[in-house]
């Protein structure tokens, strides 16, 4: 009984993660806005997972920089706004609808907003 139940909890992990019209596959390792496919680097995949899994949470730069970086946030790197302004031109700037927010002194958020 106790494998049946591990291997439906396994059958039950999130093969994808999605906002609006972003859909990011987890699987195939793809994103695609409106059905359009968008060709991301490693670092900006997991940039975007990462904003995906805690959508509508303000993630501020040094949580950004030890889960996608692996390293300890130094205010003097740009870094993290160097790979949002990246990010920003593949998944927000062909759409109406701007998904990926800056909270000043705060951090980024992902999420849908009445515009």
């Amino acid at each position: 009984v106790r494998t049946l139940l591990r291997r439906g909890s396994q059958q039950l992990q999130e093969t994808t993660l999605q906002l609006a019209d972003l859909e990011l596959d987890l699987l195939r390792r793809r994103v695609q806005r409106q059905g359009k496919r968008i060709d991301l680097t490693a670092k900006e995949f997991a940039l975007l997972e990462l904003l995906l899994r805690r959508s509508g949470e303000v993630l501020p730069k040094s949580l950004i920089a030890s889960q996608v970086w692996d390293m300890n946030f130094d205010s003097d790197t740009n870094v993290i706004e160097v790979a949002i302004r990246r990010l920003r031109a593949k998944v927000d700037d062909d759409y109406p609808q701007r998904l990926i927010h800056t909270v000043r002194g705060m951090g980024y958020v992902l999420e849908e907003r009445d515009e």
